[in-house]
């Protein structure tokens, strides 16, 4: 049975209920026409008394919105009229109580310079209404004043003049919704028969229609595939709206949704709109229409507010604890319950209160958050990311605050060698940068490959045997956050303090390893980053010629560092003035008088120093010629993830972490299976070349042992010139395999002739 549509009382209900026998393109798009002039204005002339009948409206509807009055002003008991606004206005907010707000009656009125605003009724109220908004020149305030002091004839003369041009509250209205709207009242203002100001009622248009569907029995349909309808009665109201999304559309909406699960926590109706997926799925499904939307598909979906109903749905069926830290936790527990330990990517989530953490005294000022009183950590990352972390010689790390709101996103990553390509080894989210929460996330992470890999990292200056064993972590490179830094010192420090007390370190054998403080570590393992110290350094308020000497120290030997020092804070004017300052450096126990900020920041650190010239760190000369001078691979990583995604829900920010160091593992791992192809075909074609070589030098041999008649000379000849050509071609086989070392994915071996890999690993060594 149909059901019909809702109607504004104000409109011709005569000619509302003409039928229609037939629901075409043509009849709807001049339905639609309809509907579209109570929404746009054409008529500047109209803009204007709309907006001014709507702010009275707005005045009318909301009112003072300020405090409730004090008793000293009782109100009035409402009359009749008021009283079926009051019901009106609950039958506006669905039925639910408005929030208690003053009552007092508005007035329209000017100052003495004659602008006009609006006030209560009431003066002395402080905290209510009082806006000159009226008066700003955007509205009708004759038309407003009279609408205020409900001057009938002013009103009448205004609004008989719209009507003449085919608008405003006396005109016929033509406003219908379908019956599924949940709409209370008609959005436009009429004139009752008593001359008060309404938003009438939508009234129902009911249909007498009935429908009556036959279909063929089981056994039939092979011989009449066809349903038969008839339909009774007249429909005796408009065609309704195309509003509703039918079944088949919206499952093919809800599988698309789910083919972009890693974007789903975050998705919006525009987004989606736009999104790559969504684009390529149309233009396969309606290829006759260029560049389709999902409107093509239907109508209805034109309204992004179903598009984000839809959204939501899917949302909460995959989603039920939301996208914040307890939707991270649901995910967790389904990751460990149903994928095997090689899937797993959430690998530990804690919340630990701040005030169980010790507080450092270099640890930059965190903005305050009363609220917020747990560190929450979040590390994510691969038992194949595991691996690959323990096999790296060359660490970076850095933070960033723009990806996930609520969280910064602490990453470790470096360089494949064997590739060129940036990888990511681990991704941390926290809610605070402290040395303290550096250091147990350095520990976790540390915990997760020993579970992934069965054994624990190695640091060259911790477990090598000697200055030449290159073993472990060479170098770590990041930024001067001291957070970060003093984070990896302290959790050095607590490794070395496991070791025996005769476990003495390389770099001065007069001392126990677990002797070393945080920053001594730091000496030994981390470097600065150039591009971050430059950075700093042009942001410096000082002459150029102060900037090249700060330059200058960064650099593997300085002929007069601490001089250069003093001559960078004698020339830096005003601001290169400080406190005196004792540094607690080995090599700076002199008290110097007149730092530069830029100075005093360096020093003050204690690692900065050490982090930009190689003669003031022990990091062995050939590392620092080897590694990264800058975080350049990291700050890659982090405009790559960037890409997908910034001020993602954590649960968003996580998911799309993960699609992306599935990619970056994927495109390493493709690249290393064509390397272990090239060197399959290497060691063939060495094989190949190689017995060439052999058959050659029989064949010479065979050759110089016949008797010397009168073929002797030309069969020598012949067999000297297949040995010259065998050798080229082993030769060139031999450079193309010494080409592939190092390369490859250490699963298929690299053949070489014992000679060559004797110098190729003394040459390593």
């Amino acid at each position: 049975m149909s059901v019909g549509c809702k109607a504004c009382p104000y409109a011709d209900m005569e000619a509302l209920r003409a039928p229609h026998e037939t629901a075409t393109r043509e009849a709807l798009q001049l339905r639609l026409q309809e509907s579209q002039k109570l929404r746009n204005v054409s008529l500047v002339q109209q803009a204007v008394f709309s907006k001014s009948l709507t702010l009275y409206r707005s005045y009318r509807v909301h009112g003072c919105l300020g405090p409730v009055s004090p008793s000293v002003f009782p109100t009035p008991s409402p009359d009749d009229a008021e009283s079926d606004w009051l019901m009106r206005l609950r039958q506006i907010r669905r039925g639910h109580d408005p929030k208690l707000t003053c009552d007092g009656r508005l007035i329209f009125d000017y100052d003495q310079a004659g602008q006009a605003f609006v006030r209560p009724r009431l003066d002395g109220l402080r905290d209510h209404l009082f806006t000159y908004t009226p008066g700003g020149g955007l509205y009708d305030t004759e038309y407003l004043e009279a609408l205020f002091d409900e001057d009938t004839d002013t009103i009448r003369r205004f609004e008989v003049a719209a009507q003449e041009a085919g608008y405003g509250p006396l005109t016929s209205c033509t406003h219908v919704t379908n019956h599924t709207s949940i709409r209370v009242n008609c959005p436009s203002e009429h004139r009752a028969a008593d001359g008060s100001l309404d938003l009438g009622t939508m009234v129902r248009l009911p249909c007498e229609a009935t429908f009556r569907c036959f279909e063929p029995l089981e056994e039939f349909r092979a011989a009449c595939p066809r349903v038969l309808i008839v339909c009774k009665n007249v429909h005796a109201h408009p065609i309704p709206l195309p509003t509703k999304t039918p079944p088949s559309i919206r499952r093919e909406v809800m599988d698309l949704l789910l083919t972009i699960k890693q974007d789903l926590p975050d998705i919006t109706p525009r987004r989606f709109l736009r999104h790559s997926v969504t684009r390529t799925y149309l233009n396969s499904r309606l290829p006759t229409i260029e560049n389709p939307c999902l409107s093509d598909l239907h109508i209805s979906l034109a309204n992004r507010e179903h598009i984000k109903a839809y959204i939501t749905q899917v949302q909460s069926k995959y989603f039920p604890f939301g996208t914040g830290w307890k939707g991270l936790c649901h995910l967790k527990n389904e990751q460990d319950n149903t994928k095997p330990p090689e899937a797993h990517y959430i690998r530990y989530m804690a919340e630990i209160p701040l005030n169980g953490l010790p507080v450092y005294d270099d640890d930059e000022p965190e903005p305050p958050n009363p609220s917020d009183k747990m560190l929450r950590i979040i590390i994510c990352m691969t038992p194949e990311s595991s691996r690959r972390l323990a096999a790296a010689q060359y660490l970076q790390s850095d933070i960033a605050f723009k990806r996930v709101s609520g969280f910064l996103e602490f990453e470790i990553g470096g360089l494949d060698r064997n590739t060129n390509i940036a990888v990511p080894y681990c991704r941390v989210f926290v809610n605070r940068q402290s040395a303290a929460a550096h250091a147990l996330v350095f520990a976790k992470v540390e915990q997760i490959v020993q579970l992934d890999t069965g054994a624990p990292l190695k640091w060259r200056h911790i477990h090598a045997n000697s200055l030449d064993d290159h073993t472990g972590i060479l170098q770590w490179a990041g930024d001067q956050h001291a957070g970060q830094a003093k984070g990896l010192g302290l959790h050095l420090k607590s490794l070395a303090a496991a070791l025996p007390q005769w476990k003495c370190d390389l770099h001065e054998p007069e001392r126990p390893l677990s002797s070393l403080s945080e920053y001594d570590h730091l000496r030994r393992i981390f470097r600065l980053c150039s591009v971050h110290v430059e950075r700093k350094i042009d942001a410096c308020h000082v002459p150029e010629s102060v900037k090249r000497k700060m330059c200058s120290l960064i650099c593997v030997t300085h002929p007069d560092f601490e001089g250069t020092i003093r001559n960078i804070a004698r020339e830096g004017g005003k601001k290169g003035a400080g406190d005196h300052f004792v540094t607690e450096h080995i090599t700076y126990r002199t008290l110097i008088h007149s730092f530069s900020d830029w100075v005093q920041d360096k020093i003050r650190c204690r690692f900065a120093f050490p982090g930009i010239c190689w003669e003031k760190s022990y990091i062995p000369k050939v590392i620092w010629q080897a590694a990264d001078s800058t975080t350049n691979t990291l700050e890659t990583l982090h405009a790559d993830v960037n890409s997908e995604g910034k001020f993602c829900s954590l649960l968003g920010g996580v998911e799309k972490g993960r699609y992306f160091d599935s990619m970056k593992l994927r495109s390493l791992a493709r690249n290393l299976a064509s390397e272990d192809e090239h060197i399959n075909a290497a060691n063939k074609r060495l094989k190949t070349t190689h017995d060439g070589v052999l058959e050659a030098t029989a064949r010479l041999q065979q050759a110089k042992s016949h008797p010397r008649d009168g073929r002797y000379a030309e069969q020598v000849a012949r067999a000297e010139k297949q040995m010259g050509t065998a050798e080229a071609s082993y030769a060139k086989a031999l450079a193309s395999s010494i080409e592939a070392k190092g390369k490859g994915s250490g699963r298929v071996g690299l053949l070489l002739p014992s000679s060559e890999a004797a110098k190729i690993m003394h040459k390593g060594s």
